[in-house]
């Protein structure tokens, strides 16, 4: 193996000890208490991470790279709480004043299709998550990859989100669907 590979894959592998050691440090702290010692934890693994950021518990982040973690950015005052996942094929960026409830699964990868003798292709296509201002994601949701959730949006408990949500928006239900514009006040 060529020198540069070799440093890559360490380097790689000290970013997912970094984010182990992050997860263990968070982990042995009570759920919900010291959320922004959290996030300062979190912001040593490359996470790009605002201001007043809480986060209840740990986070799962998968993906592959040398650091995944740099694929996430969130914004000041948000709130990330327990048993959240972050698939960082591709970037995820989340604004300011933003709430994301437990047990919320965030993806943005999805395999393409093959030949009719094995549909299932091993490679990733990574799209983006962009959820803006103002948004509160609902426990158990789920976003899927390319989504952009529009600013002052409220995505219920539970939903499946495949579309992009429009700003002051309500959705809900598997798959996700318009129940009602919100006031902007």
């Amino acid at each position: 193996m060529n020198r540069a590979l070799s440093e890559l894959l360490l380097a790689g592998q000290m970013v997912r000890l970094r984010l182990r050691i992050a997860n263990l440090l968070c982990g042995l702290m009570p759920e919900f208490t010291l959320s922004t010692v959290r996030a300062r934890i979190y912001r040593h693994t490359g996470m790009h991470i605002g201001d007043r950021v809480s986060f209840m518990q740990t986070v799962k982040v998968t993906g592959s790279g040398a650091n995944p973690c740099t694929r996430l950015t969130i914004g000041d005052d948000t709130i990330i709480s327990s048993g959240v996942l972050f698939n960082l094929e591709g970037a995820i960026t989340i604004g300011r004043d933003v709430n994301v409830s437990q047990f919320v699964r965030i993806y943005t990868s999805k395999h393409t299709m093959a030949t009719s003798a094995r549909r299932f292709n091993p490679s990733f296509m990574p799209m983006p998550v962009v959820i803006n201002d103002g948004v509160w994601i609902g426990a158990g949701s789920m976003i899927l990859p390319g989504v952009t959730i529009g600013a002052g949006s409220v995505v219920s408990a539970g939903s499946v989100v495949s579309r992009d949500v429009p700003p002051d928006t309500l959705v809900a239900g598997v798959p996700a669907i318009v129940v009602k514009q919100l006031s902007k006040e």
